[in-house]
């Protein structure tokens, strides 16, 4: 992390100035025998390469095309002047209000700065909201203007728009939230003809499902089915399950995947060693690892030494032999391109590698979502677009509803839309400083996300798991977010609420 934040924020000198040399030295060290770099180097290399010389633009793009700007940091901002001033056109779009990612250090004064970064330069301006309802978009808009330094906007619902409903509710504990929320999507669903699909409730955090499963439970007791959105990539991250064991065989079958197109791929070997139920444990890598730093090779050439030799590494030799035969007997199983194109090697693979047809599943449907549209003509080419493919891409689950954090909600639009835990200890909670607006400009992008309902909870008190959230862990007391108070929508009992539908 601390290096990703000095490359991400182009802080001069890191190697010098990093306050860890003996983990840098470490890191050095296993990048070279694993042989890998890591994604948040990649634009910090490309910026190195300019600066130093040994990358020139001879023939730069006409034009230049940048989304989502407001999304970039300093590191990303520093190529693209480069790409810019070697010649290229610059058409960006981006919004300071929904700049949100500061963990990784997007900078909303990259887009705010713009017009003096590049002269001449004319803006275009989209004053036409076509998502949400006029109000709304009002209490949304109540919340950005909270920041002196945004970019002030002249923003209005499009023609046509309704007035839209907006609520906040507040509740005395999490379990009257719960049972309050179904009610209403029972509402939704009987009275207001709201398909489980178009509702989408969001929590700016869920730490082991605290937020979520009360009111999954209570959605459930309703009839509702729950999809609860995750990490699109997570099946093939070692999730834990229902009995809180990780499940393995997601990541097994993308190392073997690796391994198919590519038998010296070091990391693919190492998490084969680790995940696989072989008897193999940390004293055997760590003496492996050993072996190729003496030898002077990667991780997996010293395996295929230990293959050929087993007495190289006298305790663990034999069985690391065994190993490597049984993953190159399943690799020498695995139908090449020419007979079968990727997706179904893949499917044929997940057959004979996972027992759980719940879990093989959606590890299959990771590849299948990954290559839609455009399956990929080789096994190179799908393993590149799952490698690349970004965390935060998120589809509603359809026929449910769906729960997600607010982060991932970021581009998506439900009829209704429920902002829950909206309260001062997780809105901005333990934030202070510059991340304070940062926490500001997710709520409003969270608020942003309906059409005509939006839904806005909080709880006097939070018991139980919950009470050891926020940034006052141990006290049940809990207050509405300041970003929400004095504004167009006032706070009322979310239960005489809920009797009135009924």
């Amino acid at each position: 992390m601390l290096l990703s934040a000095d490359w991400e924020r182009l802080i001069p000198d890191w190697e010098k100035r990093f306050p860890n040399p003996e983990f840098l030295g470490a890191w050095q060290e296993h990048r070279k025998i694993f042989g890998y770099t890591l994604r948040s180097e990649l634009v910090y290399q490309l910026k190195l390469a300019f600066t130093e010389g040994k990358l020139k633009l001879k023939d730069p793009p006409k034009y230049l095309l940048v989304d989502e700007y407001q999304d970039l940091n300093a590191c990303d901002l520093a190529v693209i002047k480069e790409i810019a001033e070697a010649g290229a056109e610059l058409f960006t779009a981006g919004d300071d209000d929904q700049s949100i990612y500061g963990f990784r250090f997007a900078d909303p004064e990259g887009i705010r700065r713009f017009p003096k970064d590049y002269k001449p330069s004319d803006s275009l301006e989209l004053a036409e909201c076509k998502r949400c309802d006029c109000n709304i978009l009002n209490l949304a808009l109540y919340v950005a203007r909270q920041d002196p330094r945004r970019i002030e906007k002249k923003i209005h619902a499009v023609d046509g728009a309704g007035p839209g409903e907006v609520r906040i509710l507040h509740f005395e504990n999490q379990d009257e939230e719960a049972r309050a929320v179904a009610e209403i999507c029972q509402w939704l669903r009987s009275e207001q003809n709201v398909r489980p699909d178009n509702i989408l409730f969001l929590l700016r955090s869920d730490y082991n499902g605290q937020f979520s499963k009360p009111i999954r439970r209570a959605l459930e007791a309703k009839g509702f089915r729950v999809a609860t959105i995750i990490n699109p990539l997570d099946p093939l991250n070692c999730p834990k399950g229902d009995d809180g064991r990780e499940q393995k065989d997601g990541r097994i079958l993308l190392s073997l995947l690796r391994l198919r197109v590519d038998e010296k791929d070091h990391l693919a070997w190492r998490t084969l060693l680790q995940l696989r139920p072989n008897g193999i444990g940390e004293k055997a890598y760590f003496a492996l690892y050993e072996l190729a730093r003496q030898k002077g090779v990667g991780f997996a050439d010293a395996l295929m030494l230990v293959r050929d030799d087993p007495c190289l590494i006298d305790r663990f030799g034999k069985k690391l032999s065994e190993e490597v035969a049984a993953v190159q007997k399943i690799l020498a199983d695995i139908p090449n391109e020419e007979a079968l194109p990727p997706l179904e090697v893949v499917r044929r693979l997940g057959e004979q590698q996972i027992a759980e047809k719940q879990v093989r599943d959606r590890v299959v449907g990771v590849f299948e979502k990954a290559a839609a549209g455009d399956p990929p003509d080789n096994m190179s080419e799908l393993l590149r677009i799952i490698n690349i493919a970004p965390d935060e891409q998120n589809q509603l689950e359809p026929d449910a509803i769906n729960v997600m954090s607010m982060h991932q909600a970021k581009g998506l639009t439900a009829d209704v839309t429920f902002v829950i835990a909206a309260e001062e200890e997780y809105l901005p909670g333990r934030a202070s400083g510059a991340d304070i607006d940062d926490e500001r400009r997710l709520l409003y992008v969270s608020l942003t996300r309906a059409r005509h309902f939006l839904f806005i909870t909080h709880c006097r008190r939070r018991t139980g798991a919950q009470r050891h959230s926020g940034s006052r862990s141990g006290q049940e007391e809990r207050n509405l977010t300041p970003f929400l108070r004095g504004g167009p929508v006032q706070s009322e009992s979310g239960s005489a609420f809920t009797r009135g539908l009924k």
